[in-house]
C-alpha cells in the first residue's frame, strides 16, 4: 500500500513539474520583433509616390498640349489654304471674261464697243470683291482727312476748301470687313500763303535815303 501511494505521488509531482516546465517554457519565449521602419521614411516614400504621380501627369498634359497645337496649326493652314482656293474659284469667271475681250477686241474697230466689253468685266470683277467684303472709300471734295482711310500724297492751296480737307483723289482706297485694305491716295488743301506787305517809305524818309545815296 505504501509503495502504491509513493507512486502516485511520484506521477503527481512529475505531472507537475511538467506543467511547471511548460509554463516556464512559454514564458520565456522570445518577444514579438518590433518593427524597425523609420515614420519620417514612410512619409518621404509617400511623398516621393505623389510626386512620381504628379510628375507623369505633367508630361501627359504637355504631350496632349503639343498635340493640340500642332493639331490646331494644321487645321489654321489647311483654313487658309481652302479660303485662298474659294476666293480664286470666284475670280475664274472674270479672268474668263478678260480673256473673252482680249480675244475679240482685236477683231472690233469700235473703240466705244470695246469700252463697254471692259466695262462689263469691270463689273464683274468689283460685284466678286464685293461680295467677299471689299468696299471701295468713298471720296467727296472737302470732307475731312482721316489718316486711318487717307494717304496724303501732297498739299494743294486752297481758297475755297478748309485746310486738312480733302481736295481730289488721286488713287482709290478699299476697305473690307470694315478694315482698310489700302487707304485712299488723296491731295490735302491747305490755306494759301499771303504775299508779304512792305511798307512804303515816308516822305522825309525818301529824302534821307535819296541824300545818303
Amino acid at each position: 500500500m505504501k509503495k502504491h501511494k509513493h507512486k502516485k505521488e511520484d506521477k503527481h509531482i512529475l505531472k507537475q513539474s511538467e506543467q511547471s516546465g511548460q509554463d516556464v517554457s512559454d514564458d520565456t519565449q522570445s518577444p514579438q520583433p518590433v518593427s524597425s521602419e523609420n515614420p519620417q521614411t514612410k512619409l518621404v516614400d509617400e511623398w516621393k509616390e505623389k510626386y512620381d504621380d504628379l510628375f507623369r501627369q505633367s508630361q501627359r498634359l504637355a504631350a496632349d498640349f503639343q498635340n493640340y497645337q500642332k493639331r490646331t496649326a494644321r487645321q489654321s493652314e489647311m483654313t487658309i489654304q481652302q479660303t485662298r482656293e474659294d476666293f480664286a474659284r470666284l475670280l475664274l469667271p472674270a479672268l474668263d471674261n478678260f480673256d473673252h475681250a482680249l480675244e475679240k477686241g482685236v477683231e472690233y474697230s469700235d473703240v466705244a464697243a470695246v469700252l463697254d466689253g471692259v466695262k462689263i468685266v469691270y463689273d464683274h470683277l468689283l460685284g466678286i470683291l464685293n461680295g467677299a467684303g471689299l468696299k471701295k472709300i468713298e471720296i467727296q471734295p472737302g470732307c475731312p482727312f482721316d489718316p486711318s482711310r487717307h494717304e496724303a500724297l501732297m498739299q494743294e492751296e486752297s481758297q475755297v476748301l478748309p485746310p486738312q480737307t480733302i481736295v481730289r483723289e488721286l488713287a482709290c482706297g478699299y476697305i473690307m470687313n470694315e478694315r482698310t485694305l489700302r487707304p485712299a491716295r488723296v491731295s490735302v488743301a491747305r490755306a494759301p500763303i499771303e504775299p508779304e506787305l512792305t511798307e512804303k517809305p515816308s516822305g522825309d524818309q525818301a529824302q534821307i535815303e535819296n541824300s545818303e545815296s
